[in-house]
């Protein structure tokens, strides 16, 4: 029998927990985000929640499978989902919250296993965006830009000198929740556009330390003075590499060799794990037997339609 090599398996709770999180929009203060609470807890048994304020608790209920084609060569896989919000401010600050989860499981339905690595909203200006991206070569401009964007109200300007290629990078959030990182990461997508003609630009992940010694280079071209998608496949073979790959040392990300003399728009990066195809919502109740807060339960389900049935090899 064939050795396979090890995928880590898929967590549902983490993947929901991480997809909230990301994603949640404040409206400008008024639906403060609520602790996001992936059960069960990482570090504990139990958890203070009477302490913790206005939480959301996020567990699986189960999963169900079921053959769909003739032979048993297909499945469909479907994890069950309960969200529990405690909420200790207000009954309306419970329905606000209940109204943010549901807008963002309607919106990613689905594209449900994304981690929302930045959508450039949370800059108040240029200095705030240059305390988290940056630029090695030192012929980029980076800035942020408020008159242009595909999703929100911002994007980033990177305007690339005379004097060789650019780049724009930024470190991976030291509280990335997708665990292990990145072994179970497949895919990144992202918008951008360029000023004027085109150019073959790399999506690089790498070793901070290390940046010429351990990386892997993805290459795509950017040809259109709109926002435009592009997506890579992390299962597909690198355009350049370097180093022996280990991903427990990555914690990098680049857009690099961007051409001199040019302009790219850059939008919406999102970390995908395409572990579910799509997200049901399914249903809101109540709890009406709470006195020291307010209290509700939101459900749905991770679905898969069509997985292919391992065999013996």
């Amino acid at each position: 029998m064939t050795t396979l090599a090890y995928t880590p398996g898929a967590r549902p709770t983490e993947l929901l927990a991480n997809l909230i999180d990301s994603y949640w929009d404040t409206r400008s203060g008024n639906i403060p985000k609520p602790t996001i609470i992936e059960k069960p807890y990482a570090d504990a048994q139990r958890i203070d929640l009477r302490n913790t304020g206005d939480h959301c608790i996020i567990s699986l209920g189960g999963t169900t499978e079921n053959f769909i084609t003739l032979g048993f060569q297909h499945r469909t896989f479907d994890a069950n989902m309960t969200i529990e919000l405690n909420t200790f401010t207000s009954r309306q600050r419970m329905y606000d919250h209940m109204e943010e989860i549901r807008r963002i499981l309607f919106a990613k339905r689905l594209f449900p296993v994304d981690y929302l690595l930045d959508g450039f909203e949370g800059y108040a200006d240029t200095t705030a965006l240059s305390a988290v991206w940056g630029d090695t070569t030192t012929n980029s401009t980076l800035s942020l830009l408020t008159s242009a964007r595909k999703y929100g109200t911002n994007a980033m300007r990177v305007v690339v000198g005379g004097g060789g290629n650019g780049e724009a990078y930024r470190g991976l959030p030291s509280t990335f929740t997708v665990k292990p990182y990145p072994q179970r990461l497949q895919q990144i997508r992202f918008f951008v556009k360029i000023d004027s003609s085109s150019d073959v630009i790399g999506i690089t992940l790498r070793d901070a330390s290390n940046r010429s010694g351990l990386f892997r280079t993805w290459n795509v071209t950017v040809d259109s003075t709109d926002f435009i998608e592009k997506v890579i496949n992390l299962d597909t073979t690198a355009s350049s590499s370097a180093g022996t790959w280990d991903p427990t040392l990555i914690d990098e990300i680049a857009f690099t060799s961007l051409a001199a003399n040019r302009t790219f728009d850059i939008d919406h990066i999102d970390l995908s794990t395409r572990e579910f195809q799509f997200f049901q919502y399914q249903s809101f109740r109540e709890n009406i037997n709470n006195f020291q807060y307010w209290s509700s339960e939101l459900r749905g389900q991770y679905r898969t339609h069509g997985e292919t049935v391992s065999e013996l090899s």
